[in-house]
């Protein structure tokens, strides 16, 4: 589809057109547009690990919502109820950590922790995430709205608090 202006004219695209994002992945394009807009580069949104022990499969950890330019991403956990409360998700998710800010050169980490789940806001805060703020009841469960807990960590804040 094509609409002409005057002395220029609009081309449907797709987001991976190679030519557009050579322009959109500019640094002085990227400071004025919101993350939600950037053209993806070859790199994943989405690196997930499979926590396993005794060659069974007993969860997931992953970084997800990565944004390469800024440098950020979402940590996620879980683990099936046999094997949760044995200090394995507070393991693997600094295990985690260690290779998003050493491996994978990035500067911030942020988690969700739903209202309700007291172990994760638990597991969140020891690591060393700060609150933060709070998307009030912005999920619906069990016939109640509640609030969504921002976190996030620096790599700076990990590295002291790692000592």
């Amino acid at each position: 589809m094509i609409f002409k202006g005057e002395g220029f004219h609009l081309k449907s695209t797709c987001k991976d057109d190679p030519e557009l994002r050579e322009l959109i992945n500019r640094e002085e394009i990227l400071l004025n547009m919101s993350e939600k807009r950037m053209y993806p580069q070859e790199m994943p949104s989405e690196i997930v690990f499979r926590l396993e022990k005794d060659g069974k499969v007993i969860g997931e950890v992953s970084l997800k919502s990565i944004k390469w330019f800024n440098r950020k991403a979402e940590v996620s956990i879980f683990i099936i109820p046999e094997y949760q409360r044995q200090g394995m998700a507070k393991s693997a998710l600094k295990l985690l950590m260690k290779h998003a800010f050493d491996t994978f050169n990035l500067h911030r980490l942020e988690a969700e922790v739903f209202e309700y789940n007291a172990v994760s806001k638990s597991l969140i805060e020891k690591l060393g995430f700060k609150l933060e703020g709070v998307l009030r009841e912005a999920r619906y469960y069990n016939g109640k709205y509640w609030d969504i807990l921002k976190y996030s960590i620096l790599e700076d804040e990990f590295r002291n608090f790692e000592k």
